[in-house]
């Protein structure tokens, strides 16, 4: 597992990040992101997707659940699990199964611990975790079991 660690000060420098990351996709991956409301996920996510080609903008999916984007050659799932805290079935029907692991998708889940089970037990995932600093600094943690 290859462990990484970032401060940043500006979302646009949490979306460098996401770039940098993004450059080692190749489809198939699932990138599960933790930290509290507020704190940068949607935007590390954002940084993904201008590396991957998404021409639309990139918002969070809280009321969707799932946003998908199309990129130049991948797909970018956006999903986020918020809602699904406490509706274990709505856990079970939002169809992530089909999704994780196709070599033609990036599958990116924000609060993955309120998703299904499933998510949890993955193997080869990343983990991203960022940590509310204060202002906007946060501290960025990557953990790519990847490598």
């Amino acid at each position: 597992m290859r462990r990484e660690e970032y401060l940043t000060s500006s979302p646009e420098e949490t979306k460098k990040i996401a770039e940098k990351l993004a450059l080692t996709l190749h489809g198939g991956e699932l990138i599960l992101a933790y930290g509290d409301l507020g704190c940068g996920k949607t935007a590390f996510c954002q940084g993904i997707g201008k590396a991957l080609g998404v021409k639309r903008v990139i918002n969070s999916p809280t009321f969707n659940l799932i946003k998908v984007y199309r990129g130049e050659k991948l797909s970018l799932y956006h999903v986020d699990c918020y809602r699904l805290e406490n509706s274990p079935e709505e856990q079970k029907e939002i169809g992530l199964e089909e999704v994780v692991s196709d070599p033609n998708i990036i599958t990116y889940v924000e609060w993955p611990d309120y998703g299904p089970k499933f998510l949890l037990e993955q193997q080869g995932v990343i983990r991203l975790t960022i940590t509310y600093l204060g202002q906007e600094n946060r501290k960025i943690v990557i953990e790519d079991e990847r490598f």
